[in-house]
C-alpha cells in the first residue's frame, strides 16, 4: 500500500522527497484517514508540485481530521436520529418514505467521513480492526445505495429485485453493515482509549440494538411487548453514541493536542 501510495505523487515529486517520505510512512500503521490524506496530498502536488508538506500526515492534520470528523460524527448522529425516528414513525407507509430516505442516506455519507476522520488515532494500535470498521460499512453504503436506486427507478419500494428481495431490503441490508461497523469502530475507540470511552461504550450497544431491531422487527422475532423498547432503544442510542465521540473530538481539538498526541504511539 504505501509504494502504490508514493507512486500516486509526480514523478518529480518522487525522486526529490520519495525516500524521505517513504520513511514517514513506515513509521506506523496506515489508517483510512491517513490514505485520504495521502491521496489529496498526492492530488495538490500534482497541481502545484509543493513539497512534502503536501502531504500532510503531521501535528496539523491531527487536528483537522478531529475537527472534520467530529462535526461529520455530530451530523450523522442527528441524520440518523431523523432516519430511525421517522422510519419508526412512518411505519412502512409509502407516504413520507422519500425524505426518510434521503436522511439515511446523508446519515451514511457523514458516517463515513466521521469513519475516516477519526480513525487516525485508532488505527494506531489497531489497523486490522479500524480497516475493518471502515472496509465493512463502505460496502454496506455501496448496497444501501443500490436499493435506494432500485427503489427509485421501480417506484415501489416492496417489489422484488435480486434474490426476492425488494429494494428496501437491500438498503437495509447495507445499513445493517454500515451500522456493525460502526459497532467496530467503537471496540477500537474503546481499545485504544482515545476520545470518550462512554460514547463509544453508546455507539457499540447502540449498533447491537439495532442490528438485532432491524432484524426482529423486519422478521417479526420480537414479541409484540418488547418491540417498542427496542425501537425507542435504537432511535436514540446509536445516533447519540455517534454525536458523543463528534463532541468528544471536537473538545479533544480545542483543548490543544500535545497530551494526546503523546498516548498514542
Amino acid at each position: 500500500m504505501r509504494s502504490l501510495l508514493i507512486r500516486c505523487y509526480p514523478a518529480r515529486w518522487r525522486a526529490r522527497y520519495g525516500e524521505e517520505f517513504a520513511l514517514v510512512l513506515g513509521d506506523r500503521p496506515l489508517g483510512p484517514f491517513d490514505v485520504a490524506d495521502v491521496l489529496l496530498g498526492a492530488l495538490d502536488a500534482h497541481l502545484h508540485l509543493r513539497g512534502l508538506g503536501a502531504a500532510s500526515i503531521h501535528g496539523k492534520g491531527f487536528a483537522m481530521t478531529l475537527r472534520i470528523g467530529g462535526y461529520a460524527a455530530i451530523l450523522g448522529g442527528l441524520l440518523w436520529f431523523i432516519a430511525l425516528a421517522g422510519n419508526a414513525i412512518n411505519d412502512g407507509a409509502e407516504t413520507g418514505a422519500g425524505w426518510i430516505l434521503i436522511a439515511l442516506l446523508a446519515a451514511i455519507v457523514a458516517t463515513l467521513v466521521a469513519l475516516i476522520g477519526l480513525s487516525a488515532f485508532q488505527a494506531r494500535r489497531h489497523p486490522v480492526l479500524v480497516w475493518a470498521a471502515f472496509a465493512v460499512p463502505a460496502v454496506g453504503a455501496v448496497v444501501s445505495l443500490f436499493g435506494a436506486l432500485a427503489m427509485a427507478a421501480s417506484g415501489d419500494s416492496a417489489r422484488a429485485i435480486i434474490g426476492g428481495l425488494s429494494g428496501w431490503a437491500i438498503s437495509t441490508l447495507g445499513v445493517t453493515g454500515l451500522v456493525i461497523g460502526s459497532g467496530l469502530f467503537a471496540l477500537a475507540t474503546l481499545r485504544a482509549r482515545v476520545l470518550s470511552r462512554g460514547a463509544a461504550a453508546l455507539l457499540g450497544v447502540g449498533s447491537i440494538v439495532v442490528v438485532l431491531g432491524l432484524a426482529g422487527v423486519t422478521g417479526g422475532l420480537l414479541p409484540s411487548g418488547l418491540e417498542g423498547g427496542v425501537i425507542v432503544a435504537m432511535v436514540l442510542m446509536f445516533p447519540a453514541g455517534w454525536a458523543g465521540l463528534g463532541v468528544s473530538a471536537l473538545r479533544t481539538e480545542r483543548a490543544g493536542m500535545p497530551h494526546f498526541e503523546g498516548a498514542i504511539p
